[in-house]
Order: C-alpha cells, then structure tokens, then sequence
C-alpha cells in the first residue's frame, strides 16, 4: 500500500515534527545549526510558507507552519529544507543513510485554541524536555523555571524570541499568533508571555501533547 497523500490547503495550518533517524542526533555543533537556518532562509525565497514557530533540538525539529498561497504548499518547502540538511549533515560527518527516521509527522490544526497552544508547545520545547529531568520526587521550584524561561527567550534555534520581539530572525511569522490575544502588538506579546509560563505550570502542555501525537 502506498503512503497516504498530506493534504494542503490555503489558509490551513500543520505542526509538523520530524526526528532523527534511530533517535540519533540531527544537529552536533552550533554550525549545523545556522546552516540549517540558512537554508530555510534561501528557500522560502523558492517556497513561501508561513512559519509561525520553530523550535530545533538535538534529535528532532518542530515547526507550526501555514499556507499563504494556493501554488505553494508546505510539503515543498520542507522537501527542500531537510534534503539540504542531510546532504550537509552526511558530507560534513562523512556519514551515510537517512537523516531523519522517517518523513515528517503533520498535524492539521483548525482549532484557534489549539493553534495557540501548539506553538507553546513548540517554542517551549526544550524547557519541557529539561523539566522532565528533574528529579520527580522534588516539586520544581519557581526559580527553575523562571531560569528556563529566561534561557528560552535567548534561544537561537527558536521562535519564541522573535514572537516575543526580542530578535528579528528573517524566518518568524508572528503577526497572527498575536493577533489571537490582541490587535496591540505590544500587549500581545505581554500576553504571550505570561500564557506561555501559565502553559506549563498549569499542566495544559500535557494535554495539547496528547492531542499532538494522537493517531
């Protein structure tokens, strides 16, 4: 039986999520990193999409994407993308094989709700993949968090800084998930702010998981 076709539309909007192949490692220094940002700069010259959040981790990479234009879909734009990567990444380590484990997982998202939760859960990644090191026998302490959060709003590989106007990064289209809070942009990324923290300690992030990877 073969694949079953991705469905794209206009307007519609996908969290997609793809992970390295044997749960190995994707990105190994900071190089692989901007170069994988460069890439995606070149081709939304090619094939532009809306990237509303990104995250990119070690050994996987989320994005919640829309599309703007009927020609272009973001299947295209993603082909483009991960074939660079892992070309790069097999020449550079003089590896062989797939990079990713296999073709990317994608979730249509119509729900404005929803919208707003995945890309909490993709900007904040990485904070909840460290919180699950913690010592489960101890509550987490605000500080920790608030430590966490902190380091997010510095992350390079992440849309939460541009979403929160502290960067520009020439990939971020952060207009209409700020506009679900308020049509002051200023307001709405305060708003953003404190839903995003809310997100996590109200255990809501566990939810919006669930309801990611459901089948």
């Amino acid at each position: 039986m073969g694949r079953a076709l991705r469905e794209f539309y206009k307007g519609g909007f996908w969290h997609v999520v793809n992970r390295g192949a044997m749960k190995d490692s994707i990105f190994r220094s900071k190089d692989d990193y901007s170069f994988f940002l460069y890439r995606i700069k070149e081709s939304l010259k090619n094939y532009p999409v809306d990237i509303h959040s990104f995250n990119f981790l070690p050994n996987h990479i989320h994005y919640l994407l829309g599309q703007s234009s009927d020609e272009i879909n973001p299947s295209k734009f993603l082909a483009s993308v991960h074939t660079a990567l892992s070309l790069f990444i097999n020449r550079k380590y003089a590896r062989v094989g797939h990079l990713f484990q296999n073709r990317c997982t994608i979730k249509d998202i119509k729900d404005n709700d929803h919208l707003l939760n995945i890309s909490f859960y993709v900007n904040l990644n990485k904070v909840l993949e460290k919180l699950q090191g913690f010592d489960r026998s101890k509550i987490v302490q605000a500080e920790d968090l608030e430590k966490l959060l902190a380091e997010a709003e510095k992350d390079p590989w992440s849309s939460y800084p541009a979403i929160l106007g502290l960067r520009k990064d020439g990939i971020t289209s952060p207009d209409f998930i700020l506009s679900l809070l308020s049509d002051d942009m200023e307001k709405a990324r305060q708003e953003y702010r404190r839903l995003a923290k809310e997100f996590i300690v109200s255990g809501h992030f566990l939810k919006t998981r669930d309801l990611t990877f459901e089948s």
